[in-house]
């Protein structure tokens, strides 16, 4: 064996930085790469063993059904499963085996999020959204805007997102309000703080993740 390997990598070190007690058999979501789950109760601050890989048995949405082999993501503010991406979600793996809508738990095996492939996402029609590195895990988000009247896209640090993340934003409504991509703190898009000019039925912005700036690399603005 080589004289620097270390483990085989299943399980992890995890440093409690979140602000609450983590309990065994809790969801962590370890940076940009992947949820795993708390094989001990891990003290605020302290440091405890998560698990990256196998099958875990976790609280299910009882409105979705779920087959063998379907993709799966963690709702982490309703602390359940779910079978179809929604905002701030996290791909979390895929489901070991069928179960009814009715049933309160699946069997999830893990996977990392970049298994995921491509998610797009339809926005409310109202209200201002935030996005989070779930959203971006990935590493390849569309966004379809519905909006009825003007709103705000916030979008999450550049720092806690995959390296050369990709956004699209295309506005698919009529009503003529704009659609303002708000990056975070000082963060700037297309060279600006914000932007704002997704305001008509079928413009599209097209931005990549520089690691410290939103670049808009293509765009389709109506005059």
């Amino acid at each position: 064996m080589a004289i620097n390997f270390k483990h085989s990598g299943e399980n992890i070190d995890y440093v409690n930085g979140t602000g609450a007690i983590i309990k065994s058999g809790d969801p962590i979501v370890i940076g940009n790469a992947q949820i795993g789950i708390a094989l001990v109760n891990i003290a605020i601050g302290a440091t405890g063993t998560v698990k990256k890989e196998g099958v875990f048995v976790l609280a299910k949405n009882t409105s979705d059904a779920v087959v063998q082999g379907q993709k799966l993501w963690w709702d982490a503010t309703a602390n359940e499963v779910v079978n179809a991406p929604a905002l701030n979600s996290y791909f979390i793996g895929y489901a070991d085996k069928a179960e009814l809508a009715a049933t309160a738990t699946v069997h999830v095996d893990l996977e990392e999020f970049s298994e995921e492939g491509p998610r797009t996402l339809t926005l409310a029609a109202t209200g201002a959204q935030t996005l989070n590195v779930g959203d971006f895990g990935s590493g390849d988000l569309t966004l379809l805007a519905t909006n009825t009247a003007a709103q705000t896209v916030n979008i999450p640090s550049v720092a806690t997102i995959p390296p050369g993340a990709k956004l699209i934003v295309k506005k698919t409504s009529a009503d003529a309000f704009a659609v303002t991509l708000d990056p975070a703190a000082s963060e700037t898009i297309a060279g600006g703080a914000t932007f704002a000019t997704l305001d008509a039925a079928n413009d599209l912005g097209q931005f990549v993740s520089t690691g410290a700036a939103w670049v808009l690399i293509n765009s389709v603005i109506a005059a």
